[in-house]
């Protein structure tokens, strides 16, 4: 979907008509369920989004089991999750530049050897080594993200790209949310280090299942034959930094509130199952929230996803808001009407940038978004947890909540304003 095909946001060109053809709402999706090599895909994405969603706790349980202290666990993670963020783009332009089903067997079985280094050795490993091979275990494998997802909007008809990428983050939502449950019970059936070990497993099956992906590069044959002009990967980040701040402005208002809802409930005297009650029902109305957002395609999408992101920020904001009524419906209920429309307003920025950027590098530019957020969602871990010392769960909510929403603002307004001087120049139309 370009430009021309989905409307622009203050750009002289009106939206064109939808063609009679195009089918919106369920039987965009069903059109999508339908698409030759889906079934694969779908294999192929699970079993590569388990162990980075099992990571977290995963790698925490490991931390202690060898070493009794939490702290290491904690070492294991950061290591995962930076080394993640630093090589997702890197890793994602191997995608645009190789054929995906080589690339994804090659990085899912390098995961699965350094995860299976880590479950097999790690009590006779020092703990600098568990370090690195948690670091290598995220940074090889973080280009799947994005090439999984170009390989997807590829794959499928064009006017059905925005209900394939509904479907996909309602996947990836669902795994995230199931896979902390898996951790528990894999420790509670074994042992702290059990959890890395399927995570090794997942990663070789998933390797082995990329052998069945379509044999099609990502590469466009314009550009295999050198005719298309070259772009530094520098000069494709800024192209679309607007949508890099603004999808890490989002993981970062999230990750904030995640962090203080829990001390924010207990200082207001809830249970302690209430936060994750709360949080499950946010992430399970986020899903549908996606579902929806995809069963069509919306016009202005540069204005329209600020503005979703800004309504985002509000909500969280106002969980901090209400909290000083003492009401814990009033808190669960903001929170949930911002996970409503969480998972639509990262789709809406991964719709703007791949109308930005040429089809050719699609797997750089998703990688680079899925950089942005995981360092938006871990840098608000820190910040959220110094503020909730410092003035409290309330106004750490409140605080980080602003922050984000003055980064969004600012992103959108030079977003738009790119948009209307032409700084974006005009790219091809996609396949």
């Amino acid at each position: 979907m370009n430009d021309q095909e989905a409307g622009t946001d203050g750009d002289e060109t009106p939206a064109p008509a939808i063609p009679a053809t195009e089918k919106r709402g369920l039987a965009g999706y069903v059109s999508v369920l339908r698409t030759p090599g889906l079934t694969v895909w779908a294999v192929v994405l699970v079993l590569q989004r388990v162990p980075v969603a099992m990571a977290p706790l995963a790698l925490v349980y490991l931390g202690y089991a060898v070493t009794g202290s939490f702290l290491v666990g904690g070492l294991l993670v950061s290591a995962h999750a930076l080394a993640e963020a630093a090589a997702a783009g890197w890793m994602g332009r191997r995608f645009d530049r190789r054929p995906p089903r080589g690339e994804t067997a090659l990085v899912l079985g390098a995961e699965g050897v350094f995860f299976l280094l880590l479950f097999v050795f790690a009590h006779q490993f020092s703990v600098a080594l568990l370090v690195l091979l948690a670091a290598l275990g995220g940074a090889v494998s973080a280009g799947t993200y994005g090439g999984l997802r170009s390989l997807l909007q590829r794959m499928v008809p064009a006017h059905t790209r925005p209900a394939a990428l509904g479907l996909e983050e309602t996947v990836s939502a669902t795994i995230w949310a199931a896979s902390p449950a898996l951790v528990g019970v894999l420790v509670a059936a074994g042992a702290g280090t059990w959890p890395v070990g399927a995570m090794a497993v997942a990663s070789f099956l998933g390797g082995l299942a990329a052998l069945g992906l379509p044999r099609q590069s990502l590469l466009l044959a314009s550009d295999q034959a050198g005719e298309a002009p070259k772009q530094r990967s520098s000069g494709r980040l800024w192209q679309f930094w607007p949508s890099l701040a603004q999808d890490g402005a989002a993981m970062f208002t999230l990750g904030a509130a995640s962090v203080a809802l829990p001390a924010l409930l207990m200082a207001m005297g809830s249970g302690a199952a209430l936060p994750g009650l709360i949080l499950g029902a946010a992430s399970a109305v986020g899903v549908l929230g996606g579902l929806v957002y995809g069963s069509r395609r919306w016009p202005r999408q540069r204005a329209h996803a600020t503005g979703l992101l800004l309504v985002y920020c509000v909500l969280v904001g106002g969980v901090g808001l209400v909290s000083v009524l003492n009401e814990a419906y009033l808190v669960g209920a903001f929170f949930v009407a911002a996970g409503s429309i969480q998972v639509p307003v990262l789709m809406s920025r991964a719709l703007v940038v791949q109308e930005q950027v040429p089809p050719q590098d699609w797997s750089f530019a998703f990688s680079s978004l899925y950089a942005a957020k995981g360092i938006g969602y871990g840098a608000a871990g820190l910040v959220a947890g110094a503020a909730i010392s410092a003035v409290g769960p309330t106004w750490a909510i409140i605080a980080c909540a602003a922050v984000a929403l003055l980064v969004a603002l600012v992103a959108g307004v030079c977003d738009l304003l790119r948009s209307r001087t032409g700084s974006h120049p005009a790219q091809p139309r996609n396949p």
